[in-house]
């Protein structure tokens, strides 16, 4: 880490990662100009323009608007980026699907099948037949491709031979055909304009390149003709919001698989893809992608998902991506990836790396409540139905940070949208706990969602963080702002160390059943062993340096592969080229069989280990992990090598457990602390272990199989290449307990806890702290305050007197009342619909008045202290602790504090009805504690 980035998150000149929705509605360019004014006094340095709708759209009312947002950006050093079309999400091309001719429009593949059974001697079958109600409904007969009869089962819908073709017995609409003995399905296969989501009938085809460029011909190009002199200056690019396939009627199906009887996308570019990977005959193969056929559906179904995901990588994506770089501005943006929609059609693109691929940052979105803290594990309810906690908690941010890491355009670059829709329950308190949680996996843009100048209140997708002057918080917005810029600037820049990837499941669940890679990166992440997602796709150009897997900017010193049923066998043999190369390779649950049978069988390599075991199966592959002295699942970790010194932070993500232990970073030298929230460093006691071991209960958490005693060498990894000895990287020549060979690598033998310095942390639920270890010169000359120890603390327990303002009476206060006990203020009787700033003073003796650490127990939500009128700071998340400084304390005192709720109780929104409702006030308890500098 140079001491330059660290000097820049100190004073807070450090770049700008905050990019909220600015949302264009229309109206007076007045308020237009207000709010962008407010957006910059919040400390935030670029916005994201969106139609939602603007009645205007590149018309003569939206020019005017932009041309303010403009000049505003321009004179406050501010960027902005246009949201790429008129509407939600991506694709309408400002309207001009609508007159746009038939072959730039959506297409779908649909079938329908009549059942007979033989023989049956002159029986024929009407062609057309339009679908006048279910799912697939259409008036729209389509073009016919093919029609097609199989044998099938008796008593299911299996097909259990070869297809006969009929498509040449057709005569005036009816096909003539003796069925012979048995039971038949005859399919009609048809394209059609029908069928999709209704709300996305006028949108273009994302598998189609002229589709796309009628996106980029009525909006990108109408942008660039007007504002040409400000691109790769002002204007920073286009954002693109969760376009995808849409071929489900239902607009929202996550689990929209093949095999389920749903309209297909389709158009003129697909058959060719497919007639490569299945033959010259691949039409007759089609009925496969909705009938199973005795496993002959997989190679079918994989070779479709296949050509879908890249056409719109290449028709989509990458031209998008193109167009912007050619005009000096970045392409960003997100899909829909609920649930596992990444992976599939529906709403989904299929293959959310390749859908990535040709932007200059990775994306993703948290809104609608899919991040609740608590809710990590299993399903969870929020306003889309059943949320899956694994997918949302341990592998939503994860795809995104996995694919800057490893695309090198995006520079390490990933962005998500963040708390829309969550409603006004929803304040600086939760945000700060989803900007940790983006944080510490890896993400390091952040898009709030949202700010509006539509009239108060404005019920589309609450919380808004100005709302007209109406958020009572809106005034503390900066000091998040400040938080995230510092903490991004300090977490980039350098390597970030994952000692593990995952295999990203895709590629598996298209040929049937597969676990997907949360669930192992979960078990993962709970045990601090950090792990990005990989693509099949990245396989092919990975490298193996020792026995290490090099792939773009990452190194990684295992390959976790989650169980399924198959595999594609170009994917199996790079798995093999892996293990060949002495790259461990570790399957969860099960080993799958290999599609095709076209690579040697994995099963006859590998074994499986449970999911519960993983952890101790895989400790023992690393030493670049950040370790822990106790089990603690809700602890996250995430380490940045920037050469001299690492930055480590660390998010005690639950709600309800401290989190107390030693933390050993694998670096030597000392560390300092970072508070993000005031720039400032301060020193920490830290210590370089005699010792890895002496602890029983790491014995099984790095695999060992017994205590290590005092002097014992342990195995370090070495980049010479090569292992002479046949150590290896487990120190073993006969394989592990993991069926996974042993004598690939190079090690060599280290004293141990020489590379090693350890901290002792104590997180509350909902804290994060953030370490500097390595080499002191790494902060040298910065104002590094010594380290304090707080003494016994002593409650403060006055008479308080409560005054109310809200958020357009601040800073004038009414009274209210007083209150001999702190209890919350929301409780029938007191102030239950209050939204604003609650100011609670008081007077209190304290008999010492050297410096002294005040805590304020729980508050919800934001708190400000002011002490004998000094300015103590303000907290916008746990902990609630105030540090006095000396001098500051007297005989007798008068303390005052701010407390900010959120806007949930004034105005009790539909979005908020999906979440429990936090108290208001300060709830205490209050205490003060003398603090003292630590020897050291």
């Amino acid at each position: 880490m140079t001491l330059q980035r660290l000097r820049d998150a100190v004073t807070g000149a450090v770049p700008n990662v905050i990019m909220p929705l600015f949302w264009q509605k229309g109206g007076p360019v007045e308020i237009v100009r207000e709010e962008m004014e407010r957006i910059a006094d919040a400390g935030i340095g670029a916005v994201i323009l969106e139609a939602r709708p603007h009645p205007e759209f590149l018309e003569e009312g939206w020019w005017r608007d932009v041309d303010a947002v403009l000049e505003i950006a321009r004179r406050r050093g501010m960027k902005v980026w246009f949201f790429d079309d008129d509407t939600f999400p991506t694709g309408h091309a400002g309207g001009a699907v609508a007159t746009a001719p038939a072959g730039l429009r959506r297409r779908f593949l649909v079938e329908r099948h009549t059942d007979a059974v033989g023989p049956a001697v002159g029986a024929s079958f009407l062609v057309e037949r339009r679908q006048f109600w279910g799912p697939s409904a259409s008036l729209d007969p389509g073009e016919l491709l093919r029609v097609m009869a199989y044998p099938r089962a008796e008593d299911s819908d299996e097909l259990v031979g070869e297809p006969v073709d009929l498509t040449d017995r057709i005569a005036d609409g009816v096909i003539h055909w003796d069925i012979p003995d048995g039971w038949w399905r005859v399919f009609f296969l048809s394209v059609t304009a029908d069928g999709g989501s209704a709300p996305h009938a006028d949108h273009i085809d994302y598998l189609n390149p002229d589709s796309t460029q009628l996106l980029i011909d009525s909006v990108y190009e109408r942008i660039h003709a007007r504002y040409a002199d400000e691109f790769g200056d002002t204007i920073a690019g286009f954002f693109s919001d969760e376009p995808g396939l849409y071929n489900d009627p239902d607009t929202f199906d996550f689990g929209s698989q093949l095999g389920t009887r749903v309209p297909l996308p389709w158009n003129d570019r697909i058959l060719p893809l497919l007639e490569g990977a299945l033959g010259a005959d691949a039409l007759l193969s089609l009925p496969l992608l909705w009938a199973p056929g005795r496993g002959a559906e997989r190679r079918v179904r994989y070779a479709f998902m296949d050509a879908v995901s890249r056409l719109y990588s290449e028709s989509f994506s990458c031209r998008l991506g193109a167009w912007c770089r050619t005009h000096d501005v970045e392409y960003i943006g997100h899909v829909i990836e609920d649930n596992g929609a990444h992976a599939r059609l529906g709403p989904g693109a299929g293959h959310y790396f390749r859908a990535m691929a040709g932007q200059d940052m990775a994306g993703v979105d948290i809104i609608g409540g899919q991040v609740v803290p608590g809710f990590a594990r299993g399903p969870f309810g929020n306003m889309s139905g059943a949320a899956d906690g694994d997918f949302f908690h341990f592998g939503l941010a994860k795809l995104a940070s996995s694919a800057a890491h490893l695309d090198p355009r995006k520079r390490g670059r990933s962005m998500c949208e963040t708390i829309g829709a969550y409603g006004w329950y929803a304040g600086l308190r939760l945000f700060t706990w989803l900007t940790n949680h983006l944080l510490v996996r890896g993400v390091t843009h952040i898009v709030p969602h949202a700010f509006s100048p539509a009239p108060f209140p404005d019920l589309d997708c609450p919380p808004h963080f100005y709302a007209r002057g109406e958020n009572p918080q809106y005034r503390h917005q900066h000091v998040l702002s400040a938080y995230t810029n510092r903490l991004s600037h300090l977490l980039q820049g350098g390597a970030h160390v994952a000692p593990f990837a995952v295999l990203y499941h895709a590629d598996a669940e298209w040929l049937g059943e597969a676990e997907p890679f949360e669930r192992p990166l979960r078990v993962l992440m709970e045990a601090q062993l950090d792990a990005d997602v990989l693509p099949g796709d990245a396989l092919a150009a990975a490298s193996v340096d020792g026995a290490a897997l090099v792939a773009g900017a990452e190194e990684y010193d295992a390959l976790v592969v989650p169980g399924s049923a198959f595999l594609p066998a170009h994917i199996a043999s790079e798995l093999l080229r892996l293990d060949d190369a002495g790259v461990p390779v570790v399957f969860v649950d099960s080993v799958p069989e290999v599609a095709d049978g076209a690579a040697e069988a994995l099963r006859a390599r590998f074994r499986a280990v449970p999911l519960g075991e993983l952890v101790d199966a895989v400790s023992g592959m690393t030493d670049r992990a950040v370790r822990v002295s106790v089990d603690a699942p809700s602890l996250r970790t995430l380490r940045i090598d920037h050469g001299d010194a690492d930055v480590v932070m660390l998010v005690n993500e639950s709600v309800r457990d401290r989190v107390q232990a030693a933390v050993t970073v694998p670096r030597a030298g000392e560390a300092v602390r970072f508070d993000a929230f005031s720039g400032r460093p301060s020193a920490v006691a830290s210590r370089m272990p005699a010792l890895r071991g002496g602890n029983p209960a790491d014995i099984g958490r790095f695999g060992l199989e017994s205590p290590i005693s005092a002097g014992s060498p342990i195995l370090r990894r070495s980049s010479t290449v090569g292992d002479p000895a046949g150590i290896g990287r487990f120190g073993s020549e006969s394989p592990n307990s993991a069926g996974l060979p042993t004598t690939a690598g190079a090690a060599v033998l280290e004293a141990p806890g020489a590379a090693e310095t350890s901290v002792d942390i104590d997180l509350g639920p909902g804290e994060a702290i953030v370490l500097l270890v390595g080499d002191p010169e790494a902060w040298d000359g910065l104002p590094v305050a010594p380290a304090v120890t707080a003494g016994e603390s002593h409650p403060v327990a006055p008479t308080w007197s409560v005054s109310t303002a809200t958020a357009t009476e601040y800073p004038e206060f009414r009274p209210w009342g007083e209150l001999d006990e702190l209890v919350p203020l929301d409780r029938p009787g007191l102030l239950p619909r209050f939204s604003g700033t609650l100011r609670y003073t008081a007077s209190l003796s304290t008999a010492a008045t050297g410096p002294a650490r005040l805590d304020l127990g729980a508050v919800f939500e934001v708190a400000s202290v002011r002490l004998n009128g000094v300015d103590l700071g303000t907290r916008i998340a746990p902990p609630y602790v105030f540090d006095v400084p000396d001098g500051v304390l007297r005989a007798t005192n008068v303390l005052e504090i701010e407390v900010v709720n959120t806007l949930v109780k004034a105005q009790p929104d539909f979005f908020s009805a999906f979440a429990p409702q936090e108290p208001t006030g300060l709830l205490g308890p209050v205490t003060l504690a003398p603090l003292r500098e630590d020897d050291a």
